[in-house]
């Protein structure tokens, strides 16, 4: 934390990563306190004073002699804070209001960060060309290389305009439900990005404040499942930093009943799942997952993460688990608790990594921005079942070339099938996890068995208990004869 708040920059971009990244892995993947240290990076970094970034206002904006003067009736602003309502990596954020009083927030870069960030960069690469020659030809440049290309995207903020437009078109039949702040091109520049503002925000991870104002905390996650869902699965674009900085709910009065709206900030950059046909084959592979098609899982996962693609299932889901052979008695306590199992180490998710990169589905992104949803999910409570319908159904719905823009709604088999497939993968995690120390201890067992068998032992108790009622409910010479035998 005290490097990041330091050298600012890429060093406050990794610890937002850190602590945003954590969904899905339990405490093994990053600890608590690594997480309540960093969470501050995410909407509240070290900003600079007004004065140090006015240069940089005034690409965009005539603002006369200010700072050193007042604003005055030719200039664009008629004020603006000068303290931030929040900041980040890249920019921090300032209130303003314009000269026909309307409210809005203006995103300001900062000055030397161009600067700054190539010398960190250099240090960067110089860190992963020793991790190489120390790990024996471990290479780890690729991030660097990879973190570089995205950052210099996301430092053109009219690229910015572009896609948080384009996304408020594509969500526009979730209107008012979700909601993406206008953007205003005349006060913006590549530095500079004027937005409307919004008000009454509450972070998304934040289920106490969602309570205190009246909002069904249930409401709130389905309503972030859905969208996020439906941007991968159906419109194949990736929003790439869904943390809780960027993610807020703003509580809507409908006819006397609270319902959430959710907020999108930051659209500095998307994943496109376009290239290579990623988006309709995620869809298939969902959708194996989620049937156990151990075929199909195995075919395109080969396609998304080369020879690690068993790795790949567990990192969508714990849940997962039962799409190959083998599945450890061990692995299913840790799916019971939502958790990567203890058979997978570190070194195992960095070759991973590696090989989702070079098999060419380019995967990183899309895994990078669900374990983001997946830890504002996890805040508010939600359950991993709901998680794999909702995503499931989007995958069902986007399983198409040319998906519809507006999702139709799901014919009952499909809701039928999804509830059973969803239904039976929990009941598989669940039956086994009271039995997984009876079976290591007394059968000495080590891999579980099938879901059809766990099912089968009520059917097969019941029967045994229904023959010895009828046995002893016979005449007293067969009773006699049972006891001889």
């Amino acid at each position: 934390a005290s490097v990041a708040t330091l050298h600012r920059g890429l060093y406050v971009k990794a610890a937002q990563f850190i602590a945003s990244i954590r969904g899905g892995t339990g405490d093994r993947g990053v600890p608590r306190a690594y997480l309540d240290a960093l969470a501050v990076f995410t909407d509240h970094a070290p900003h600079q004073p007004v004065q140090k970034v006015a240069e940089v206002l005034k690409e965009s904006m005539q603002l006369g002699g200010w700072p050193e003067a007042e604003l005055n009736a030719g200039c664009d602003l008629r004020s603006i804070e000068s303290e931030p309502l929040a900041s980040a990596s890249l920019a921090q954020v300032h209130r303003a209001v314009l000269q026909d009083g309307t409210t809005a927030a203006v995103k300001i870069q900062y000055p030397e960060l161009r600067k700054e960030m190539a010398s960190d960069f250099m240090v960067f690469k110089t860190m992963g060309a020793q991790i190489k020659q120390m790990s024996e030809g471990y290479d780890l440049t690729w991030v660097v290389e990879d973190f570089e290309k995205n950052l210099t995207r996301e430092l053109d903020f009219v690229l910015e305009a572009d896609n948080a437009e384009k996304t408020a078109n594509e969500l526009a039949h979730l209107t008012p439900t979700v909601y993406v702040p206008k953007v205003i091109r005349k006060l913006s520049s590549h530095r500079v990005l004027t937005m409307e503002f919004c008000d009454g925000l509450i972070k998304a991870n934040d289920p106490a404040a969602l309570h205190q104002v009246g909002l069904d905390i249930q409401e709130c996650a389905d309503l972030i499942c859905e969208t996020f869902a439906e941007m991968i699965f159906v419109h194949g674009r990736v929003h790439a930093d869904p943390h809780a900085g960027n993610i807020y709910i703003r509580c809507l009065d409908n006819l006397g009943k609270k319902r959430p709206q959710l907020v999108l900030l930051d659209h500095g950059l998307y994943y496109d799942l376009h290239e290579n046909d990623v988006r309709l084959n995620f869809c298939k592979y969902w959708k194996a997952c989620c049937v156990k098609d151990s075929k199909v899982m195995q075919t395109l996962g080969q396609r998304f993460a080369g020879a690690l693609h068993r790795f790949l299932p567990l990192m969508l889901s714990p849940w997962f688990i039962f799409g190959g052979s083998g599945v450890s008695l061990s692995e299913v306590l840790s799916a019971a608790k939502g958790q990567l199992p203890d058979t997978i180490g570190i070194r195992d998710v960095a070759d991973f990594v590696v090989a989702t990169r070079e098999g060419g589905a380019n995967l990183i992104g899309l895994l990078h921005s669900l374990g983001y949803t997946r830890g504002l999910l996890e805040a508010l409570g939600f359950s991993e079942s709901r998680r794999l319908s909702i995503m499931l159904k989007y995958a069902m719905l986007g399983d198409m070339p040319e998906p519809p823009a507006t999702p139709p709604m799901l014919t009952w088999h499909q809701q039928l099938s999804i509830r059973w497939r969803v239904t039976l993968m929990g009941s598989h995690i669940q039956l086994l996890k009271p039995l997984v120390w009876p079976l290591q201890r007394f059968a000495n067992a080590q891999t579980a068995p099938s879901v059809w068998l766990l099912l089968s032992l009520p059917v097969l108790f019941a029967a045994f208990s229904v023959g010895v009622v009828a046995a002893w409910s016979q005449p007293e010479p067969l009773r006699k004869r049972l006891r001889i035998a």
